[in-house]
């Protein structure tokens, strides 16, 4: 991850005049990861905190609506029904759907906040008979709700990562503290998932 971070700051640190897109796509194609280090970078007056979180919900929001398109198309459909995808498919839909009770904002914040399986859900999610305007509505509200947890959780992570730095300065500590906050999110994740794909009727 901390590589991830360094990667990124020197992608727009090299190509200033293209870091507003790299942030818009980033955040829309990246998932979680991408926004944490965005946030991170933030935290230390690399990135502009406002066009960071307006940039961040559109790229989401723009990558959340190719999904959903093209989970309608006949290619898409093949996929998730096929026998091999859909049992992955219907264990973790299921679940969502047991504890969403049917509601798909619920269902969208849900896959939000599982790991790989945001868009796994969201096509799945295009296949049912929702509405593009009930999705849309929906998944505004979602979005929001994501982003505004994830972007201060990497805001926060900067600071500590600084703090520790200047107090301690051990760069290795402040690394082996973003670590720490990395493994820690991974683990309530696979937490999440591991409760939603174990449940029972």
């Amino acid at each position: 991850m901390t590589d991830s971070i360094e990667w990124l700051r020197q992608l727009i640190l090299n190509h200033q005049s293209l870091e507003y897109f790299i942030i818009f796509f980033a955040a829309g194609f990246g998932g979680e990861f991408a926004l944490l280090a965005l946030g991170f970078l933030a935290a230390q007056g690399f990135l502009s905190t406002i066009p960071l979180i307006i940039l961040s919900f559109l790229g989401t929001f723009f990558s959340d609506t190719l999904w959903f398109l093209l989970g309608r198309t006949k290619i898409i459909k093949n996929i998730i029904t096929h026998r091999h995808a859909n049992t992955t498919v219907a264990i973790i839909t299921e679940a969502v759907h047991r504890v969403s009770r049917g509601n798909h904002l619920l269902a969208l914040i849900i896959a939000k906040f599982l790991v790989g399986t945001r868009v796994l859900l969201i096509m799945y999610v295009s296949t049912t008979n929702i509405r593009f305007k009930q999705f849309i509505r929906s998944d505004i509200i979602a979005i929001f709700i994501w982003i505004s947890v994830v972007i201060p959780i990497g805001f926060l992570s900067g600071f500590g990562f600084i703090y520790l730095a200047e107090i301690l300065e051990n760069l290795y500590v402040a690394v082996g503290f973003i670590l720490l906050i990395i493994i820690i999110i991974i683990i309530l994740e696979i937490w999440l998932k591991r409760i939603f794909t174990n449940m029972k009727s």
